[in-house]
């Protein structure tokens, strides 16, 4: 890991951090994060062998957190988890987008929840998930775009989905619950959306004649 700082910058703030694969045969490297504010979180997944990190893909902009995870794979070396298919070869920034917002409202017209988690996975693994609930306030309209990051069980490699239907349900749920959250940061446990996804509904009783 380096940080680099331009020489008209204030303070450590603004410094851009890069993370290389170095080969300590041939010493040859490769970027595999540029971005800002890195913070190094925990050990996690299988035998705890995934550093987690989150970080930030701007400075002095609305920036997004990112969340990924760092891993070595013998023969290759150190790779970043859940690459952007547009990432800057100079400049990657891989992973999950993890922003921390609250429902917020979108020019008087949308009502939006974001939801993010870490949860754990068979095997002693864990799998990313991100919820992003678009209500139109004037129309009702409900869009949903829920996704699916994880771990391929067999190969170890990245998986990314995106779910519908009663997948897309159980998903949220498992995301909106507190109890089932491996790793910080999350996001939206509290929001409108989880509670609705979580709230369970009573059988009805048969009305007695």
């Amino acid at each position: 890991m380096t940080a680099s700082r331009e020489s008209e910058a204030p303070t450590p703030d603004y410094d851009r951090w890069t993370i290389y694969n170095v080969s300590l045969r041939t010493g040859a490297s490769k970027t595999l994060i540029s971005g800002y504010g890195v913070k190094l979180l925990n050990w996690i997944g299988s035998e705890g062998g995934e550093l987690a990190i989150t970080y930030y893909d701007c400075w002095e902009c609305e920036a997004a957190t990112l969340f990924t995870t760092l891993r070595f794979k013998n023969g290759i070396g150190w790779l970043a988890r859940w690459p952007n298919k547009t990432q800057d070869d100079n400049y990657p920034q891989p992973g999950v987008v993890a922003k921390e917002d609250e429902d917020v409202n979108w020019q008087d017209e949308h009502e939006i929840s974001f939801v993010f988690a870490v949860v754990p996975q068979p095997g002693d693994s864990f799998a990313v998930g991100s919820w992003v609930h678009d209500r139109n306030i004037k129309t009702g309209r409900i869009d949903d775009d829920v996704e699916r990051f994880s771990i391929d069980p067999t190969t170890r490699n990245d998986h990314v989905e995106k779910l519908e239907g009663r997948a897309a349900l159980n998903w949220e749920r498992q995301i909106c619950t507190p109890s089932n959250i491996v790793i910080q940061p999350s996001t939206g446990q509290n929001s409108k959306a989880c509670k609705s996804a979580l709230r369970v509904t009573s059988p009805q009783r048969p009305v007695s004649k």
